[in-house]
């Protein structure tokens, strides 16, 4: 594995936004954006976890970008248009069940899902010269960051997008837009703990109920953990309850949606 740090990907108000891009030794078969947790509002992409990441991903022949995205962002930062379609947003999903502090559904969150949005655009733009071969970018959120990219993949039909990943997981996130679910989305999944303080496990039990109404690719498991950061450990270390490692259920979800070369079927 090797390492690029501090890439800057776009700007924001006359502030850089950076990613370090991990690669394989050999050509990446596809990229997966890491997007940290912190509420929107703190946390960062660097750690001893991100690092785990990396090292498990690129040995699948992945790419992984660790990206950083603005954090606290107030409602006057975004255009009048975008503040009134996230406040509707906002006041639908209370109405939808979903049960998250109001930080979660806000600017800051909204801040967030764009910039993943460009991290993807860079990368696509860029990946030929690094040697990651097609064009199939999947989210791996924990917490705030599973929650924009939850919403990237599956977004509000009155917020723009500028394009979805191809594939999402979610720790410890929650599915903001249930409404927005349909059969064509990314294949997606989400971990949930069983006892989370931070994040009700309701939101996941919600999101597998809108995603079977909808009949959407939407997978959820709630883990034997307990904890909010649970759901990170339990895709690192543990199986799920039909005895599958809940990170080769990963893996095959990314194979679906075109990350990885068929030839590693069954490595």
């Amino acid at each position: 594995m090797r390492c690029l740090p501090d890439i800057i990907y776009t700007e924001r108000h006359g502030v850089p936004l950076a990613l370090d891009l991990f690669l394989p030794d050999g050509p990446a078969s596809g990229t997966v954006i890491h997007a940290h947790g912190g509420g929107f509002f703190k946390g960062g992409r660097k750690g001893e976890r991100t690092t785990r990441f990396a090292e498990m991903l690129t040995a699948e022949g992945l790419a992984m970008a660790a990206v950083s995205y603005r954090l606290g962002t107030p409602p006057q930062s975004l255009s009048e248009e975008t503040r009134l379609a996230v406040k509707t947003n906002k006041h639908r999903s209370k109405r939808s069940g979903v049960k998250l502090a109001d930080r979660l559904m806000g600017s800051a969150f909204e801040a967030a899902r764009q910039d993943l949005g460009a991290a993807q655009s860079y990368l696509t733009f860029h990946r030929q010269a690094h040697d990651i071969k097609p064009e199939k970018t999947a989210v791996l959120g924990i917490s705030a960051g599973g929650i924009a990219g939850l919403a990237a993949a599956h977004p509000a039909e009155n917020l723009k997008t500028n394009c979805r990943p191809d594939a999402v997981v979610g720790l410890g996130s929650a599915l903001v837009h249930p409404w927005a679910l349909d059969p064509n989305g990314p294949p997606s999944m989400m971990i949930h703990s069983h006892y989370d303080r931070v994040v009700s496990p309701e939101n996941a039990r919600l999101a597998d109920r809108a995603a079977k109404d909808a009949n959407a690719p939407l997978a959820v498991h709630i883990c034997a953990r307990k904890g909010h950061n649970a759901p990170a450990q339990a895709l690192l270390e543990d199986d799920a309850p039909d005895g599958t490692p809940y990170w080769s259920l990963m893996m095959q979800l990314f194979r679906s949606a075109g990350l990885l070369n068929p030839s590693r079927a069954g490595v």
